[in-house]
């Protein structure tokens, strides 16, 4: 799937869960460890295949997460993330990626629902501290404003930016507020569930990234 040029942009901005690093498998033990706290039963694996195939909110329902205990849930998993830090690992080539993008001059940026502290002490830990920006979501459904404001404060051109995401949720975002998106398949949603938001790009491992934002700085 290719919508559009890339040959303006100037500004790439990461997702950080599911796109730079392999967080879906620490985040469901972290579930599943705390799930009795909130009456809930634990995820499986066959489940999660399911799952993956859902929008976040949808999600929450299948597992019977109500919205009030949503900000409750996210704070406490975002607090026991900190402690798994060491178990997190950059997917294959991101690393290759990001650091090569940063040697072509482009700004590189982080919008995340995680916590600035987590993102930050994952990139110290892994020699990635090459980040400009890092702007961090208040909650789990505010990336669509989080990037809206982001743009506004640093006074961006939306054409020279471009958003590299793994969920539906990023893709509409990005809709939202008119900037391009790249959607990738080694996150938390599938191939399928991406396709059906129509980001501008797909990509199908870390490289393409390269291949699609080409020779355009």
């Amino acid at each position: 799937m290719k919508t559009g040029q890339t040959n303006q942009i100037r500004h790439i901005i990461f997702d950080f869960d599911g796109t730079i690093v392999d967080s879906l498998g620490v985040a469901i033990q972290l579930f599943n460890q705390i799930a009795h706290k909130y009456g809930l039963s634990p995820i499986s694996s066959e489940e999660l295949d399911e799952l993956r195939r859902k929008s976040m909110l949808e999600r929450f329902k299948a597992v019977k997460v109500s919205p009030h205990q949503i900000p409750r849930l996210g704070l406490e998993l975002t607090k026991a993330y900190t402690k798994s830090l060491s178990f997190i690992k950059a997917f294959d080539g991101m690393r290759e990626v990001i650091l090569s993008l940063k040697e072509r001059g482009f700004t590189l940026s982080i919008i995340s629902s995680n916590s600035n502290q987590n993102i930050r002490r994952f990139l110290r830990q892994n020699d990635l501290d090459v980040f400009d920006h890092i702007y961090c979501a208040k909650n789990l459904f505010g990336k669509e404003r989080t990037i809206g404001s982001f743009i506004k404060k640093l006074h961006l051109k939306r054409e020279e930016l471009i958003y590299i995401g793994d969920e539906h949720r990023d893709i509409i975002a990005c809709q939202a507020n008119g900037i391009k998106v790249i959607g990738v398949t080694w996150g938390f949603d599938t191939l399928e569930t991406l396709e059906k938001a129509r980001p501008n790009f797909i990509a199908r491992k870390p490289s393409d990234i390269l291949s699609i934002i080409g020779n355009s700085k």
